[in-house]
């Protein structure tokens, strides 16, 4: 089984959405996060590398090497001081073990808006330069 970034993001998108129109602020958060970093291991990726951290631990040094190193991802500077650094202060992977309610619907709306913002630096525009054949599903 192989990693497919692109397809993980977009399923993790599609969940964060449903789940923030539940009212479920929580794991909508907790789910977001991985939609940006399933997007930023898809650009590092086009250069050629994998990367096995979490978004919390992804450096802007890693970010900026790969799209330095590879003509593939110089494009794809994703915005390292918006959405992608809001997330990785305010997302972690530990946001699965906290006690429900502890996320309010303003924290989940900036973290939901932070995460699609990456969708669309990344897999949305892979997609829209024929790196990726479609969108995934």
């Amino acid at each position: 089984m192989s990693d497919d970034y692109a397809s993980a993001s977009k399923r993790h998108l599609d969940d964060t959405e449903r789940l923030f129109g539940l009212g479920r602020w929580d794991n909508a958060a907790y789910l977001a996060g991985y939609v940006a970093e399933c997007g930023a291991k898809a650009v590092i990726g086009i250069a050629g590398y994998r990367v096995q951290i979490h978004l919390d631990r992804l450096s802007r040094d890693v970010l900026a090497l790969a799209a330095d190193v590879s003509l593939a991802a110089r494009r794809y500077r994703i915005d390292l001081d918006g959405g992608l650094a809001f997330l990785r202060r305010r997302w972690s992977p530990h946001l699965r073990y906290t006690q429900t309610g502890s996320t309010n619907e303003t924290d989940a709306e900036a973290i939901v808006e932070a995460a699609t913002s990456v969708f669309a630096q990344t897999i949305g525009a892979l997609v829209l330069d024929g790196l990726l054949e479609r969108m995934p599903t």
